[in-house]
């Protein structure tokens, strides 16, 4: 060992411009990192911040007793985004920094029901008028549903529909207009309550 250390004929790879060349290298490498990449996580926090506060605000809805209808204007960003819905989740998307594609989707945690091109009603005042017209009943508190199997299985069957469709083409909304959450409630003689909560602009 000692032989290494009396060796004097050795010659220092790195000189002091190459050593700085590497450390410049350095600070140019994690000054793009942190240009795109962070920036790119930022927007995706925004993305998942705005599927949260929609799905909060259908799952609030269909926590009330009553029928009711409140209004969502998605927010402004730096950059353009999309949102489309479907029966069972909520997809917010944007491009990334590099051409990649960003997207958060949130799970709903109750099945709300957007008006899609599906539907035959897709508000709580079409749908009153809807069971009046083809069974009899509206389904409101004072005229309550008589034909109770009969408008279940119907609802049941337009679920079906509306579920498929929107699982192979969900709705896309736009961001510029107000979005509507509709509580709308089906009362049946037998003293039940249906609730649905629809999604509308």
């Amino acid at each position: 060992m000692s032989r290494f250390i009396r060796d004097n004929n050795g010659v220092m790879g790195l000189t002091l411009s190459q050593i700085g060349l590497m450390i410049a290298m350095g600070i140019l490498i994690a000054a793009v990192f942190s240009l795109v990449f962070q920036n790119d996580w930022r927007k995706e926090a925004e993305l998942q911040n705005i599927a949260t506060s929609f799905s909060t605000m259908v799952e609030g809805m269909d926590s009330r007793f009553f029928e009711n209808t409140t209004g969502f204007l998605f927010p402004d960003m730096e950059c353009h985004y999309n949102v489309s819905v479907s029966t069972e989740y909520i997809t917010v998307s944007t491009e990334g920094n590099v051409g990649n594609d960003l997207s958060v989707k949130e799970r709903f945690l109750i099945k709300p029901w957007p008006n899609s091109n599906e539907s035959t009603w897709g508000t709580g005042a079409t749908l009153h008028d809807y069971l009046k017209d083809n069974f009899g009943n509206s389904g409101n508190m004072s005229d309550p549903i008589q034909n109770v199997g009969n408008v279940k299985n119907y609802l049941n069957n337009e679920w079906e529909n509306v579920s498929g469709s929107l699982a192979l083409k969900p709705l896309y909304i736009s961001i510029d207009e107000i979005i509507y959450i509709e509580k709308a409630c089906i009362y049946y003689e037998d003293g039940g309550k249906q609730g649905i909560v629809f999604i509308y602009q």
